[in-house]
């Protein structure tokens, strides 16, 4: 019976109402309303830099400052301490432009009662990549705002120092790679992803012009691209693997062991739920949110992740947390190519 207990008729309430929040906050941060708020202003005013309808500002605003994330004084509206810290844009903080992806993919989720008929998306991720004006630089910049802390933290848990060249497969915004190249000024990386993100990546990693010396941005798919042969110390696989069925990630896996030089590690990166598949939350939720745009993805257990590893000839697989007291907190698993 385990998540049975606990939920009240009130929790039952907050829950169903819960998505009006939600979308109130994509709205308003996709819409550029929390740059507008400083310094405060009216709801007025607000409408005009923005070119909205007044009388609908203002109800979002007031939205807003019910919800916490603003305050209203003497007509005039600015931000909220946490808004300010992770809705402003340029913040070290900011969360915006996740929010501004999660507001393109509402759509995927307004779907979800025929992706449970169907089996899967309706509209999968390729279509949001390839197909819709604007989801491309949204999705990847949202993956910068929320990778930057776990991306840290793996490079420092596997000591860039001991890596000569590695391969960030769906490399995004390239921040992983980033955090690798930071931490040693002798190490390589190859970057790869479909041509469309890598447009972004390379103007993402402008702004640090020392590690984008050493960053080969490779285009293709990483589900039929062929990796190389022993050329890399390391390949990462960080939240990609999430997005794919069994099978591919296990030729994802084979290609990547193909690709690393004797005694080279693979690292998995992604959230991960216990045997049980009901915890984390976060995770059980996550695998929703897959069934909702891609076609065959969701959120797979670490003993999954350890099956797919051994059969494809890794051994000395370690798991370790990261981000462990978020919730959203993710998990690695480190194997190693025996030769």
């Amino acid at each position: 019976m385990k998540g049975s207990a606990a939920v009240t008729a009130d929790r039952l309430i907050d829950e169903i109402m819960g998505y009006r929040k939600a979308k109130v906050l994509m709205v308003a941060s996709y819409l550029g309303f929390f740059d507008r708020l400083e310094p405060p202003r009216s709801a007025r005013e607000v409408a005009r830099l923005l070119r909205l309808d007044a009388r609908a500002v203002e109800i979002l605003l007031d939205a807003l400052v019910a919800m916490g994330y603003a305050f209203k004084r003497g007509g005039r509206y600015g931000n909220a301490p946490v808004s300010r810290r992770h809705l402003v844009s340029g913040r070290p903080g900011y969360l915006g432009d996740n929010l501004k992806y999660q507001e393109i993919i509402w759509d995927a989720w307004g779907e979800l009662r025929h992706c449970v008929k169907k089996g899967g998306a309706v509209r999968p991720l390729e279509y949001w990549l390839l197909r819709h004006k604007g989801f491309t630089q949204e999705y990847i910049r949202g993956m910068d705002n929320i990778a930057r802390g776990p991306a840290a933290e793996i490079a420092a848990a596997l000591d860039p120092t001991s890596v000569r060249d590695m391969l960030d497969v769906g490399a995004g915004p390239g921040t992983y790679s980033l955090a690798f190249l930071s931490g040693n000024s002798s190490l390589r990386a190859t970057l790869l992803d479909l041509p469309s993100t890598l447009k972004i990546t390379r103007n993402m990693l402008a702004a640090h012009p020392g590690p984008r010396a050493r960053a080969t941005l490779k285009p293709g798919d990483y589900r039929r691209a062929d990796f190389g042969r022993a050329a890399y110390d390391l390949v990462l696989l960080s939240h990609i693997t999430h997005d794919e069925s069994p099978a591919v990630n296990e030729s994802l896996l084979r290609r990547s062991r193909r690709a690393l030089r004797p005694g080279g590690r693979v690292v998995i990166h992604d959230f991960m739920l216990e045997p049980d598949r009901v915890s984390p939350t976060f995770g059980a939720l996550f695998s929703v949110h897959m069934l909702a745009y891609t076609e065959a993805g969701r959120t797979y257990t670490a003993r999954e992740y350890q099956s797919w590893l051994r059969r494809a000839g890794f051994r000395s697989i370690v798991r370790r947390p990261i981000a462990a007291s978020a919730r959203n907190s993710s998990q690695i698993l480190v194997a190693t190519n025996p030769g």
